[in-house]
Formats: C-alpha cells, structure tokens, sequence
C-alpha cells in the first residue's frame, strides 16, 4: 500500500471512530467553513440559492442529531441539473458534498463519504482559485490549499477528543 492510500486508510479509521450522527455535525461545519471562507462570493444565483438550502438543511438535520439529512429528491434533482448546466468554479465539487449528505445514499454518513466530502470540500476551493497552467502536475498545495488542510485536520481533531 502506497503512503498516501495508506493516510486514506488512516483518516477512514479516524472518521470511523466517530459516531455518524457526529460525522454529520462534523461535515456540516466543514461545509459551511468551507463556503464562509471563499475568497470571492458564489455569483451564480442558482448554486447560490442551492448552497443556502443545502446548509441550512445539513444543518438542522446535525442539529438534531440524525446520521445524515432526509432525501429532499426535488433538491438533489436541482443539485444534478445545477451541475450539469453551472459554469460556477467549484461548483460541482461544493454541490457533490452536499448530495453526499443526503440519506438517499445509506441511512448514515459512512466514513468513505466523510473522506469524499473533505476531499470534494478542498477540490472546490481548489478548482475556484487555481489556474489551470500552473495547477497541473502540481503537488504541494498552496498557502490557501494547506490553510484548508490544516483546518480540516483541526477538525478532525476537535471531533475525536
């Protein structure tokens, strides 16, 4: 196993310690970290609108302590259709974390779709500020990349203590 599957595994083992009504409190504050720290406000009104209701539903479902957010079917086909016609950067990555919050999937947030929303959180930072010539083939992550990393390792942390 290469070292990064391995630190994969390690942080699936991590989340895994956390009960998944608190993987979904954990994930809420990620995502809504997430958006609060965009260095440029969501200009498309439709993702925008769509953020909004998403958060707000990830986090009354966190609130009140569920495992993850109740199947809102007409959201999740706004989100898919959103994806498929938005050319807001990021979006398809912020939109996917929220979709993997929703109970349509498993009756849980299982620690592989914890991994995924971080992942898919970080990826839609990334994919907003990047510039494409220099992003490729690139491996460390910039200041703002590692400042994300750093929070969600903080994150994390707070969660298993």
């Amino acid at each position: 196993m290469s070292t990064a599957q391995e630190r994969l595994a390690q942080l699936e083992a991590a989340y895994a310690r956390i009960p998944p009504s608190q993987r979904l409190a954990m994930v809420a504050e990620l995502l809504e970290w997430t958006v609060a720290n965009f260095a440029t406000p969501i200009a498309d009104d439709t993702v925008r609108d769509l953020v909004a209701r998403a958060s707000a539903a990830v986090r009354s479902a966190a609130n009140a302590r569920l495992s993850a957010v109740p199947a809102d079917r007409a959201l999740l086909e706004q989100f898919r259709t959103a994806t498929e016609d938005d050319q807001e950067p990021g979006a398809v990555d912020l939109l996917g974390a929220f979709r993997l919050c929703f109970d349509h999937l498993a009756p849980e947030i299982t620690p592989p779709r914890v991994l995924a929303i971080f992942d898919r959180c970080y990826q839609a930072d990334y994919v907003r500020y990047s510039e494409p010539e220099i992003a490729v083939g690139e491996d460390d992550a910039s200041d703002r990349g590692q400042r994300i990393l750093e929070y969600q390792a903080a994150l994390l942390q707070r969660y298993l203590e």
